[in-house]
This record gives C-alpha cells, sequence and structure tokens, in this order.
C-alpha cells in the first residue's frame, strides 16, 4: 500500500521538480516587479499629493512677501521635505522640529542637485510677468500703477522701485477700449494674481521599480520616427524638463517629474526691481503656456 502511494499520481519525479524550478523563475521576477512597482506608484501618488500642498503654502508665501522668489522656494522645499530623497537615496525622517530643520538645511545646502546643475525643486512664477505690469507685452494693455509710495522715490526709497498696488482697483477693471484689441478680459485682472509652479523631479528611491519607470517615461516623452510626443504637450517640456530627466538617468538617477501649479490674488505689493517678474513663461503646461 505504501508503495503504491508513492507511485501514485501525486507523486513528484525528477522532471516535475525542474518543471517548477522554471516557473517560478519565470514568475518570480514578475511578482517582484509587480509588488515593487506597486509600492513605487503609491509613492509616487504621495509626492504628487505633496506637490499640491507644497505649492498652495509656496504661493501663500509669496502673496504675503511681495513674490519674493527665494521665500517661494523655500516654502516649496520645506513643505516636500517628507518626499524628498538624499543624494544617499534615503528619505530621511522628519518627525520632529529638530529633524525638520536638519533635512532642510540639508537640501538647501545642495542635497537637491541632481547633476550638472539640475534640481529636485524647482519653483517658477508663471504669472504675472514684467510685460504685463509695465504694458510692453504684445498685446498691449496699459501699465499698472507704479508710483511710489513714498515722498522719496530715490532708488532705495521704501517706496520706489516700481511698486504695483496689489488692491488698487485700477489695476484690475478693464477700461472701456480694453476689449477691442485682443487682449482678452482676464489679463488685465490677472496681473496681480500670482501663478507659481512647483517642478518636482522626484526622486525614485525604490530599485528595479524606478528604472522600469524613467524608461516607460522616456520612451513615450523622446521624439522619434516611431513615437511621437503626447498630445497637447508643449515644446518646452520636451526639451527642457525631459532633458533634465535623461541628464539624471545618465548618472545613474531615476527621477519622475511632477508638475503643480496653485494661483492666489496677490495681499502685498510687487516690485518691478525689488523682486523683478519673470519676462516669459517659463511654467510647463499641457496647452496654450500663456
Amino acid at each position: 500500500m505504501a508503495a503504491f502511494f508513492l507511485r501514485g499520481p501525486l507523486s513528484r519525479g525528477p522532471r516535475d521538480s525542474g518543471q517548477v524550478a522554471v516557473e517560478a523563475a519565470l514568475v518570480m521576477p514578475l511578482f517582484v516587479f509587480l509588488i515593487l512597482g506597486i509600492m513605487q506608484l503609491g509613492l509616487i501618488a504621495q509626492a504628487r499629493v505633496m506637490a499640491k500642498y507644497a505649492a498652495y503654502r509656496a504661493a501663500r508665501v509669496g502673496a504675503m512677501n511681495n513674490a519674493n522668489p527665494e521665500a517661494i522656494e523655500a516654502a516649496a522645499i520645506l513643505h516636500l521635505l517628507p518626499v524628498l530623497v538624499s543624494n544617499s537615496e534615503v528619505i530621511m525622517p522628519t518627525h520632529s522640529a529638530e529633524d525638520v530643520v536638519k533635512k532642510f538645511k540639508q537640501h538647501t545646502a545642495g542635497d537637491l542637485e541632481l547633476t550638472d546643475g539640475v534640481k529636485q525643486v524647482k519653483t517658477v512664477i508663471c504669472s504675472p510677468l514684467k510685460g504685463e505690469l509695465d504694458g510692453s507685452r504684445s498685446p498691449s494693455i496699459d501699465a499698472a500703477d507704479q508710483r511710489s509710495r513714498a515722498n522719496d522715490t530715490g532708488p532705495n526709497a521704501p517706496g520706489s522701485g516700481g511698486e504695483v498696488d496689489f488692491d488698487d482697483p485700477a489695476n484690475q477693471a478693464p477700461p472701456a477700449s480694453f476689449f477691442l484689441n485682443g487682449a482678452g478680459p482676464l489679463r488685465r485682472f490677472n496681473r496681480t494674481r500670482l501663478v507659481v509652479q512647483i517642478q518636482l523631479l522626484y526622486r525614485m528611491p525604490i530599485p528595479f521599480a524606478n528604472w522600469v519607470i524613467v524608461k516607460s517615461y522616456l520612451g513615450a516623452k523622446i521624439p522619434s520616427v516611431l513615437m511621437m510626443p503626447g498630445k497637447g504637450v508643449t515644446e518646452r517640456e520636451e526639451t527642457s524638463q525631459v532633458q533634465d530627466v535623461l541628464k539624471a538617468d545618465a548618472a545613474g538617477i531615476a527621477v519622475l517629474p511632477i508638475n503643480v501649479s496653485y494661483a492666489m490674488r496677490m495681499q502685498s505689493n510687487l516690485f518691478l526691481s525689488k523682486f523683478a517678474p519673470p519676462s516669459t513663461n517659463e511654467c510647463i503646461s499641457y496647452g496654450n503656456p500663456d
């Protein structure tokens, strides 16, 4: 009876064991990638949520501080700390105020540098542009109120430097001729609306999955005779951010772009000289960049 069970349908010979080993060798890499991929996609989703919150905080700091670009960038980095990966490929903890200060100083001291001038976090002011405030942009609209708020109009006077009053109704209400020059009804209103974009090159910390994800991204974004860029993606994205991803990939660093914008009405005056607004819109968009 014992011999019957050993030679029965449930018994496995050397050939069956070899088949199981081959099947396991084929399935195991896919299973491992599935688990690691799910973990990495979860971290990417978390990074995007944090980037949305950081964009809101950066826009608020800018609105309260005359659109100071240094303050905007510092606020963005501070609120992105939980998802920023150090050059040692470790997500440093932020369990206490001391941890937050330590990590913030580390990242602002250069740990955000990925390679060859490519940074993990970049903040860009999309609006207002210099031409929107001084009336030089085409199609033109009249210049915003840039009168000094102080009696002394010298270069170091508190109210000098092309100060634009954020709550002056004349800077927002369009004149009667405004709708006749093709400028559009919102340009005058948007002159004192601060739009900040966070361009995060999220450094993916999970091995293997990050390599597959970044190669998939580059395969979809780099145009060739067989691959075309996504519908509505502007040339700026193809030529700037993709190049940064390529530089990081060449250095063995897997990053994925996350771009988030937030708009907020200014709560302090703009200064054309003290914190000069950008001349061109360098924000990455998926449609009309203006």
